[in-house]
């Protein structure tokens, strides 16, 4: 009875996840081209999750984690090699969500930026439609932001900056939706993934597991100290893309080709990256 309802599960996931690969353009070819077992030590909470030496998420029950490296090969077994320093959170059987966290060391950001939603959006827009020559050259279809589907939102006492973009490719519109969430020295990255009805439920899931994510004292954001590296940019800059950002104010947009592309394409291998996994995960919990 077990395995019926794990495969009911997994049943469930397999619709979601073949829904993004609709809305991503990927091939139910390559999805078939991963190996099911590049999974090899699924973590199903309560379990306690490192992340990058700075931080723990502490897995709940009925949530599961894979190590960076059960997320570098399943990334790989996607054809997209190179995503390392990654973690992936999800409820265990992957039917609702999953999120992939990133740490990147930037350096401590200024939160006291007031963030002009509108003109962040036009940047996006401006550098989306730049990163889309470099999309067109490896014949992906191109990505084209409408607009906010959650407008950019910090949280103080949280330390979180979030939010959500609707786009369209291919015929078929696309929501990301981020998480930054600032330490003393570096900002870890959240991509949350789901289908778009399910947006808000998912969000509001995500948020309250996020409540089980900390960074180790020495690393909190209220841990700086005078000498630590300061980041070029601030709340906008994480936005729009660290490094890019200090591009957008020399003005040289051609530095900036790619960098949604780049987003994008690691969005979409995590996605591919669940349908080859899951039966792998699936099939270590029932045996």
């Amino acid at each position: 009875m077990k395995l019926v309802r794990d495969c009911s599960t997994l049943c469930r996931a397999t619709k979601l996840m073949g829904a993004f690969i609709l809305a991503l353009g990927l091939t139910a070819a390559t999805a078939r081209a991963a190996d099911d077992s590049v999974v090899q030590h699924p973590h199903f909470g309560p379990y306690t999750q490192q992340i990058a030496s700075v931080a723990a998420w502490n897995v709940q029950p009925g949530y599961l984690s894979l190590d960076s490296d059960d997320t570098t090969r399943l990334m790989e077994s996607m054809q997209n090699p190179g995503v390392v320093e990654a973690w992936l959170y999800a409820p265990k059987g992957l039917d609702r969500w999953f999120s992939v966290i990133r740490y990147g060391q930037t350096g401590h950001v200024s939160d006291d930026e007031k963030i002009d939603a509108a003109a962040v959006l036009e940047q996006l827009k401006r550098a989306t439609e730049v990163g889309n020559e470099e999309r067109r050259k490896r014949g992906w279809n191109e990505f084209h932001i409408i607009g906010w589907q959650v407008e950019p939102h910090y949280e103080p006492d949280t330390k979180r900056l979030s939010w959500a973009t609707l786009g369209e490719s291919g015929g078929q519109q696309v929501i990301n939706y981020t998480t930054k969430i600032l330490s003393r020295e570096g900002v870890a990255t959240v991509t949350l993934v789901t289908a778009p009805a399910s947006l808000d439920a998912s969000i509001a899931e995500l948020k309250a597991q996020l409540d089980n994510f900390e960074f180790h004292p020495d690393q909190q954001y209220a841990a700086f100290r005078s000498g630590d590296k300061i980041a070029e940019y601030g709340l906008t800059g994480l936005i729009v893309g660290g490094a890019a950002a200090v591009a957008v104010k020399a003005g040289a947009w051609k530095w900036i080709v790619g960098m949604l592309a780049v987003g994008w394409k690691f969005i979409a291998a995590a996605v591919v990256a669940a349908l080859a996994g899951i039966k792998s995960l699936f099939k270590r919990r029932t045996t």
